[in-house]
């Protein structure tokens, strides 16, 4: 399994954490999505090998009118 921790330039509620959390969990391939309302910046995506799922995530969160950046994968 592989992961990337997105940091979002937004400061995200609660509730818009838990609604990007759901929209990650919809995506093809993605096995875990964990966001933290304390550290609201940022959003550790986990996915399966062999797919390019950072690629998607970004792209999923510019549509949404957000500014991410991976810092670690």
């Amino acid at each position: 399994m592989h992961s990337i921790q997105v940091y979002i330039d937004e400061t995200l509620d609660e509730k818009s954490l838990n609604e990007l959390k759901q929209l990650m969990q919809s995506l093809p391939h993605v096995t875990n999505v964990e966001v933290n309302s304390k550290v609201p910046h940022d959003m550790l995506v986990e996915y399966e090998e062999h797919f390019n799922i950072p690629m998607l995530v970004m792209d999923k969160l510019h549509h949404k009118g957000l500014h991410p950046d991976i810092i670690s994968g």
